[in-house]
């Protein structure tokens, strides 16, 4: 699989690595105009980068000493003005400038009139959405977003947001891709924040807030999310987890946290009122946000419940057990 990066930041870099460690052979394009000097200069100063990731890969025993050479001859750099031939004969090509409509406008318009119309662009941005941005594209049935978690070499979730004109043939080709080097892709639609970074940021204002009004300290309120929030839902999914407590739960505290608080931000929604409506409470009445209906409730408990002890026996966090 031929993969082009198109920008040499902190991210492409991250892509690149991902897929050098699944084995790939991968080009890092340079979209910037600049001298060949200052192209010399890019190409030292981003192979130093990629050497010292990888040998913080190596130090928490990801990779062994001698892929690091195999990894860096497997990325090559160079500049768009002399990248034509490997961009028209690309798989996909991952678009990662900086985060401003303009310069990515101007890179896409690049990609576009340097390729065919079966080579997948996909844009990283983590903002803007691919509604907005395949009108800069050519052949936009060909066009997403994929936005990858940092560092994208280690977190396995990308969230694929296909723009309206996306052929689906394309969004299963990248989803093989992904894949194919160990990755997790979810699909969602052209909305803002994706559904990380919209749940994330509620989350952290809520912390701010908490820290803000003295409720407890900063290092108390990261450890609630450590030993807590985090830790619950490395096993259990949001969802998941409200239809294990119930949905009425979930309703009683919003209730209860919207009066109190005097906030909207902690109102029930919608679509939890309807679930009470019509009894569906989540595990207890077999539905709700998951059917549980052909699941045999005890053994998914037990299943759950070991990836806990797992988890707390990797932080040291087993629970103290002296029965005499």
């Amino acid at each position: 699989m031929n993969i082009i990066i198109a920008g040499c930041g902190r991210m492409g870099q991250g892509i690149a690595i991902t897929y050098a460690l699944a084995g790939h052979q991968i080009q890092l394009i340079d979209m910037k105009e600049r001298n060949s000097k200052n192209f010399n200069l890019l190409v030292v100063s981003t192979i130093t980068k990629l050497n010292n990731t990888l040998n913080i890969l190596y130090n928490i025993k990801l990779i062994k000493k001698v892929h690091i050479k195999k990894i860096i001859k497997n990325i090559s750099i160079s500049h768009y003005s002399t990248s034509h031939k490997n961009l028209y004969f690309a798989d996909i090509i991952f678009e990662c400038v900086p985060e401003k409509v303009i310069i990515k406008k101007d890179t896409l318009k690049i990609l576009s009139e340097s390729t065919n119309k079966q080579i997948i662009i996909a844009s990283t941005t983590s903002t803007i959405l691919s509604n907005e941005l395949a009108k800069y594209v050519k052949f936009p049935e060909r066009f997403l977003n994929a936005h990858w978690l940092n560092p994208p070499y280690l977190m396995p979730l990308i969230e694929v947001s296909p723009c309206s004109e996306t052929k689906k043939k394309n969004i299963q080709r990248i989803f093989k891709s992904f894949v194919s080097i160990g990755k997790v892709p979810i699909i969602c639609k052209a909305s803002p924040g994706y559904i990380v970074p919209r749940i994330q940021t509620l989350a952290m204002n809520e912390a701010a807030r908490i820290y803000e009004e003295e409720i407890a300290t900063s290092n108390d309120i990261d450890k609630s999310i450590i030993y807590g929030f985090g830790l619950r839902f490395a096993v259990l999914g949001l969802l998941e987890f409200i239809d294990w407590g119930g949905i009425d739960t979930l309703n009683n505290a919003s209730s209860y946290m919207s009066k109190s608080m005097k906030n909207k931000r902690f109102e029930t929604p919608k679509i939890v009122k309807n679930h009470i409506k019509n009894n569906n409470l989540g595990m207890s009445t077999k539905s709700g946000f998951m059917n549980w209906k052909s699941i045999k409730i005890e053994n998914y408990q037990e299943e759950k419940l070991k990836k806990f002890v797992k988890i707390t026996e990797l932080l040291n966090i087993k629970p103290k057990i002296n029965i005499k």
